[in-house]
């Protein structure tokens, strides 16, 4: 079994984590979206967003001290985006009434399939739960819609994200109820 480790990520993390988000999302999404979107989305979509290191609300992963993944949640309204370190913070929301956001979910190719990508989601939901939050959405990419369908989201829909080239990146927005059991580990 392997082991990972985890912590809050610091922005002395943010350039090795850039870096696995583009790792990532150029060997994991080839099956969903051609090159020209991939290499477009890398540009100006994905990425760290600060505003959930300043928080401490995102996750890293290690395996043998080597950066496995990265994730995390918000209780901010923004839903999805690379954010800088001089963006203004964005309004919070309220646990009563909004969902938690999970956001911005990288796992390297080299360490797929070895519950990184399912120890940041348990980490991410389990303090949305303790800061008061009954439900979590997030936008999913295409690639990534069965394994957030098999840890209880729902889609709610699909939709279209501009790129400046005027492309499109479709993706799903998802939901789940946090208050629901959790599925046992297998």
């Amino acid at each position: 079994m392997t082991q990972i480790s985890w912590r809050l990520a610091e922005p002395a993390d943010v350039s090795a984590i850039n870096a696995l988000t583009a790792r990532s999302i150029r060997a994991l999404h080839r099956d969903s979206y051609s090159d020209a979107i991939i290499d477009e989305a890398v540009l100006h979509a994905y990425g760290v967003d600060w505003q959930l290191v300043r928080d401490g609300t995102y996750f890293v992963a290690e395996i043998d001290g080597a950066l496995a993944g990265a994730g995390g949640w918000s209780y901010r309204k923004t839903i999805a985006g690379a954010h800088g370190p001089e963006d203004p913070e964005a309004d919070p929301l309220d646990p009563a009434a909004d969902p938690a956001r999970i956001r911005a979910f990288y796992v390297d190719p080299e360490f797929g399939r070895r519950g990184v990508g399912a120890l940041l989601l348990r980490l991410s939901e389990d303090a949305a739960r303790e800061a008061g939050f009954g439900r979590a959405e997030l936008t999913s990419t295409l690639q990534a819609v069965p394994f957030y369908a098999a840890s209880g989201y729902r889609p709610v829909r699909r939709f279209d994200l501009p790129l400046p080239s005027g492309s499109e990146l479709q993706l799903e927005l998802m939901e789940k109820d946090l208050d629901a059991p959790r599925q046992p580990e297998r």
